[in-house]
């Protein structure tokens, strides 16, 4: 018996760059970067570097308030785009579950307990126990009364998440998953990467030979996964087919990756083997693409060995989208999903925005720049790489 097929109904999203799904995919074809001087750097006293932006109404909110009114609105984008209700959701019981994704829930809420507690102010520990709290935000707002769960790999979250839902979809455990990335840019963020000195002065340009470093960014991305069997029956439009992921650990160092890229390739190749496609079949690659001197190099080596030959390299367009969203850490995988979706469902490949020059090693790949490209996309991988050494890979083909 053949298992259930598991395809992308509905898209919202909140990014930097745009604050729908129409705005965000016009900034990423266009490359029109959301990356900007940034209120929150200027306070901790980061001088010269700059995030990504989202739109000024959510920036005035607190960090935690920020992620749950972002969320809120990419789920009211997706559910509209799949011509879905909160009432549907509720009326499936059980057979509707909810997949988040974060990098560190919780963190800003204990942050600001430390901090008060420095400060010698009253401190309530009541927000403690509400850690995580945006899983129980969206389950009450959109009445989820099924599977739910976070999923917590630093920037290799939202594709971890993506998958771990495609399984619940196929495995019988669900007829429709909502699926959610979400980030807020919190001060911890910036201190940690900024004393990390990975952080880009002017804007980061991954696999450039003048790279510099990474930039941070925010936001949410929501997608309505559903069985094709139910989404054809009630004639929905179908971005695309969750096809296989693939999830690992380099087990290198806390924050470096493996120069060599094993973890990468073996996640890229169990994503593969998982959809049951061959790394030739593989027309667009969504890289993770940081713009640090370690990531890009590393993912050029695992993504030479994965496609191989140059023949089959030469066919295979590569580019990175956080040149115009920065890292949205957490959400990473989710913002980068939807536009790997958005890219299949257009025919357009998306370029690595302000790209000039790649370094030697680079250039026996394909990575797009300058303008985009359109063209049939047939299957998509979408690449995560995170500290700790996580790896995910998602493929995702055009039904």
């Amino acid at each position: 018996m053949s298992r259930p097929q598991a395809v992308v109904t509905g898209i919202g999203i909140i990014a930097p760059g745009g604050s729908n799904r129409e705005a965000f995919f016009q900034s990423i074809v266009n490359g029109a970067s959301g990356l900007r001087a940034h209120e929150k750097l200027k306070k901790l006293g980061v001088s010269g570097e700059v995030a990504g932006s989202v739109d000024k109404h959510y920036r005035e909110m607190e960090e935690d308030e920020r992620a749950i009114q972002m969320t809120y609105a990419a789920l009211d984008e997706a559910l509209a785009d799949s011509r879905l209700t909160k009432e549907d959701i509720g009326k499936l019981e059980t057979r509707a579950g909810l997949s988040l994704s974060e990098s560190v829930p919780g963190h800003i809420k204990t942050m600001r307990y430390i901090q008060n507690n420095r400060e010698q102010k009253w401190n309530n520990p009541d927000g403690l126990i509400e850690i995580p709290s945006l899983l129980s935000h969206i389950v009450s707002y959109i009445d989820i009364k099924g599977q739910a769960y976070t999923t917590m790999s630093a920037c290799a979250a939202g594709t971890a998440g993506a998958g771990i839902a495609l399984d619940a979809i196929r495995n019988g455990m669900a007829d429709l998953m909502v699926v959610v990335g979400a980030e807020p840019l919190s001060d911890n963020y910036i201190a940690g990467f900024h004393s990390l000195q990975s952080m880009s002065l002017g804007g980061c340009v991954p696999f450039d030979k003048d790279r510099d470093g990474m930039s941070l960014g925010e936001g949410a991305a929501v997608f309505i996964v559903e069985t094709l069997d139910r989404a054809k029956a009630r004639g929905a439009h179908i971005y695309g087919e969750l096809l296989g992921y693939g999830l690992s650990n380099d087990a290198y160092h806390i924050t470096s990756p493996d120069p060599e890229g094993e973890g990468a390739v073996r996640t890229m190749r169990m994503a593969l083997e998982d959809a049951g496609l061959q790394p030739g079949d593989i027309d667009y690659v969504n890289a993770h693409g940081t713009a640090t001197e370690l990531n890009d190099l590393m993912e050029m080596r695992a993504l030479s060995k994965v496609f191989g030959t140059e023949e089959k390299q030469s066919q295979v367009m590569i580019s990175s989208t956080k040149a115009v969203t920065g890292h949205c850490l957490g959400a990473a995988g989710s913002v980068e999903l939807a536009a790997t979706l958005l890219a299949i469902d257009r025919g357009i490949v998306p370029p690595t925005a302000f790209l000039k020059e790649p370094p030697e090693p680079f250039q026996q790949l394909q990575i797009v720049k300058g303008n985009y490209e359109e063209r049939l996309i047939q299957y998509a991988m979408s690449n995560s790489y995170a500290f700790f050494g996580h790896s995910a890979s998602i493929v995702v083909g055009k039904v």
